[in-house]
């Protein structure tokens, strides 16, 4: 069976991956209000949707994300390094929303130094900043014109490398040391390194450029199925039940994202690429409204969301204290965050029709440049009120 064709049978927007891409942008808010409003609460709830993380998680995001390069009409590497620029900046103009000015208020009102580590989050390695680094070296790899193959070998290496060095390397106690290894290799705190994650994104990067040949996306999702789903199977077993030399202890409830755990969360998007092409032949190819919207928007979406959820988030704290208890109502509140994220866009597409990468010329120079000085100023703010080294590797630590 010829899987490939010699030319391109798969133009436009694949409703499997703007499905995907929807769902997970859901999964992530959910998430996001676990974290901000309940950080510690359990149930049935939250069981799931830390299961459900080596599905729907971030590595899903960046793979749809990778793949969705390919089909963009700007493949030049100065482009792509635009827009690593670009996403670098929002991902900081967004910091700035959800932590760093609210926690500076915060702070300046109640006066409690518990806002220090949201001041001092402004800069932190967040997805966003993850995506403007990869970008970044995309376009450096691209310029270098290096196959697809090879652009992946080289996020398995440094996916190899990230997984090794933090055994040998300890992570610093000074802020800024600490914060800039966190972009690039696995720290005890490090979120989205762009040494373990940029694996995720090269392989979906390759995945782009063989989707649009593939003569039947039906057989072809039949194999990965096939395939996939038994090695995958067959290799939580042993992880569970077996140590693995250099590997963390495998937890069903946390996403995979270093050494060959990362290669298995790779088969299992494929896994649920090819459920969501299965599903997309019953609606006759048709993606549901409320996806299709969020993924036409899925950037917007995880911004404002973000922003929502972080600003809440400090309230709450500055009003009560503490966190909430239970699960329910953290659900409640994403899905809140997700309508409000709705009307925010559809207001802005009908009457305001703004977008920050929209901005050009000395508008966008003197934009991004307040962006970059407003941060600094804050993290400097920060520093200047930690008068205990101590008191540092403790927010580090928190």
């Amino acid at each position: 069976m010829k899987y490939l064709e010699n030319n391109k049978v798969n133009t436009g927007r694949q409703p499997e991956i703007d499905m995907a891409k929807g769902i997970s942008i859901i999964y992530m808010v959910l998430i996001h209000a676990f974290y901000a409003f309940a950080p510690d609460c359990s149930g049935i709830l939250r069981s799931i949707t830390d299961f459900l993380q080596r599905f729907l998680g971030a590595g899903s995001f960046i793979i749809c994300a990778g793949i969705g390069m390919r089909y963009s009409r700007h493949q030049e590497p100065k482009d792509i390094a635009g827009r690593g620029i670009a996403l670098l900046t929002i991902s900081q103009l967004v910091n700035l929303l959800r932590s760093g000015l609210p926690a500076l208020a915060a702070c300046r009102i109640t006066g409690d130094k518990m806002f220090i580590p949201f001041i001092l989050d402004v800069f932190t390695s967040d997805v966003l900043t993850f995506f403007g680094l990869s970008f970044l070296l995309m376009a450096l790899l691209k310029m270098l014109k290096l196959r697809d193959g090879w652009i992946l070998a080289i996020g398995l290496a440094m996916n190899l490398l990230s997984t090794l060095l933090p055994s040998v390397i300890k992570t610093p106690d000074a802020f800024w040391p600490h914060r800039i290894l966190n972009l690039f290799i696995q720290t005890d705190d490090a979120l989205f390194s762009l040494g373990t994650h940029f694996l995720m994104l090269s392989f979906g990067y390759l995945v782009g450029g063989i989707y649009p040949y593939i003569a039947d996306k039906g057989r072809m999702a039949n194999r990965v199925l096939l395939i996939c789903i038994p090695l995958s199977l067959i290799y939580i077993v042993l992880r569970v039940n077996v140590p693995f030399p250099l590997m963390p202890p495998y937890l069903l409830d946390e996403e995979p994202t270093t050494g060959l755990d990362s290669v298995l969360l790779c088969l299992n998007v494929l896994i649920f690429l090819s459920i969501l092409y299965k599903f997309s032949r019953l609606t006759g190819g048709r993606v549901p409204a409320f996806l299709n919207h969020l993924s036409r928007h899925v950037n917007s979406y995880y911004c404002i969301s973000d922003v929502l959820i972080g600003t809440a988030m400090i309230i709450l704290l500055a009003v009560r204290g503490e966190f909430m208890q239970g699960q329910l109502m953290p659900f409640l509140l994403g899905l809140l965050a997700l309508a409000v994220c709705y009307l925010c866009i559809e207001f802005n597409e009908r009457y305001i029709h703004f977008t920050i990468t929209g901005l050009r010329g000395a508008k966008r120079k003197i934009v991004y440049t307040a962006i970059w000085i407003v941060s600094l100023a804050l993290v400097c703010y920060g520093l200047s009120k930690v008068t205990d080294p101590a008191e540092l590797i403790s927010y580090f630590a928190s």
